[in-house]
């Protein structure tokens, strides 16, 4: 944890507690209490002896006052020290109750929220990893609920750790490292001057910062160290769980062995796009077969066959649009959802697709023949087909290619 304050070229590390000073205090409150009822019990005893002066009776009110200011003093400590206790409770029931959440904006939303009337901070500042977009994204809230929040995204190059920490990201040192470089772009970036912070951990890496922040130097107190350690630990445990939540969802949904999405998603993606299809909207859908692949496959190998696999599945996701989505189907069959696609524009994709595989360099996968593959098309067009039909449609017109001899495009007869 890191304390900065701009002004006085001060940046170190948090120190130990300050016990010292609290036992200091504890003392003096203690001996001022004795003090003051020595010198109360001394009055009152002048004045029983008499005769009691003007002096006399205003020292003795005097005790009074302070001894009563003393007792109210106390009174509000400990209701202030109550109200704590009661914060810390219900700040660790949320930060508990992120376990159950499932998004990465409400984690951090959430914990804002808390921070933000927890800590007594002008400024609260999450700044997190996005693993699927890789930059940091870094959002600022203020204590006032009137100041909308601001966020920017920084790279995700910042936390890498320097060559000389690239074999030890999970030391110390260069976690350090790492948190003092990304708290310096965050106080640069929002212009902030009296910071405090927490590394956000996953796998004994830094993948963002949690920042706490005044406009005044007030030093930070225990409570805020704690407050804000107990805060960054409870977030880094829930985003690194929903994190891995979605790389496993991310992983059920793409084929190893080629990188495009799997049937899984390919049927996900289908009935949505059937359920949400509106009046007008043309789609549809390419099914891909590699020519011969079990010739090939028994020919030169497994290994062989899964480099052209891979091959192919490059091929076709070169030759498409950007909102095309292509899937290894099963086996040495492919498919591609069309979005927005005419007739022609399907066919012209099917043949790019077709070209596209014709000229993999087998050569340099050990095979001698060339690959083709055989594509069949169909298309809805405003009809309103479901992608389920049209994907029955486009594997009756890859049979028809397969009949006529292959390594060619052939479109389905009732294609709108």
């Amino acid at each position: 944890m890191l304390v900065s304050d701009v002004g006085t070229g001060l940046e170190s590390p948090r120190g130990l507690p300050d016990e010292t000073i609290v036992r200091a205090i504890r003392v003096i409150d203690r001996t001022t209490t004795v003090s003051l009822a020595l010198l109360g019990l001394l009055i009152l005893v002048r004045i029983v002896a008499g005769p009691a002066g003007l002096v006399d009776w205003l020292t003795a009110l005097a005790v009074l006052v302070v001894g009563a200011g003393l007792l109210v003093q106390r009174r509000a400590q400990r209701i202030l020290a109550a109200r704590e206790r009661a914060t810390g409770v219900s700040f660790t029931r949320l930060m508990q109750g992120l376990a159950r959440s499932a998004s990465p904006d409400a984690i951090v939303t959430a914990i804002v929220d808390a921070l933000r009337g927890a800590s007594g901070a002008d400024h609260v500042i999450v700044a997190r990893l996005r693993p699927a977009d890789r930059v940091i994204e870094a959002t600022l809230v203020s204590a006032s609920l009137t100041v909308p929040p601001s966020r920017t995204t920084l790279p995700a190059d910042l936390l890498v750790p320097d060559p000389g920490h690239a074999d030890a990201a999970d030391s110390s040192e260069a976690r350090r490292e790492v948190e003092e470089r990304l708290v310096g772009r965050l106080r640069a970036a929002y212009g902030l001057r009296h910071t405090l912070d927490a590394p956000l951990l996953a796998d004994g890496a830094v993948i963002g910062v949690l920042l706490l922040s005044r406009r005044t130097g007030e030093s930070w107190t225990a409570a805020d160290h704690e407050l804000l350690e107990s805060a960054a630990g409870e977030l880094s445990v829930a985003l690194a769980r929903v994190h891995a939540q979605q790389a496993a969802e991310t992983r059920a949904r793409i084929d190893a062995l080629t990188g495009l999405p799997n049937r899984r998603h390919f049927d996900e993606l289908a009935s949505i796009l059937t359920q949400g299809r509106r009046v007008g909207d043309a789609l549809g859908v390419l099914m891909i077969d590699i020519d011969h692949f079990k010739k090939l496959n028994d020919r030169h190998g497994h290994a062989a066959g899964d480099a052209v696999l891979r091959e192919v599945g490059r091929a076709i996701a070169g030759a498409l649009r950007s909102e095309d989505t292509p899937c290894r189907y099963g086996g040495e069959e492919f498919a591609v959802i069309l979005r927005r696609a005419t007739l022609e524009q399907a066919v012209e994709v099917a043949q790019r697709i077709h070209d596209a595989v014709a000229e993999v360099p087998t050569r340099q996968l050990g095979i001698e023949d060339p690959v083709s593959v055989s594509v069949g098309v169909a298309v809805g067009g405003e009809t309103g087909l479901a992608v389920t039909e049209l994907v029955e449609r486009a594997d009756r017109a890859l049979y028809a290619a397969k009949r006529r001899g292959r390594d060619r495009v052939v479109v389905d007869e009732t294609a709108a």
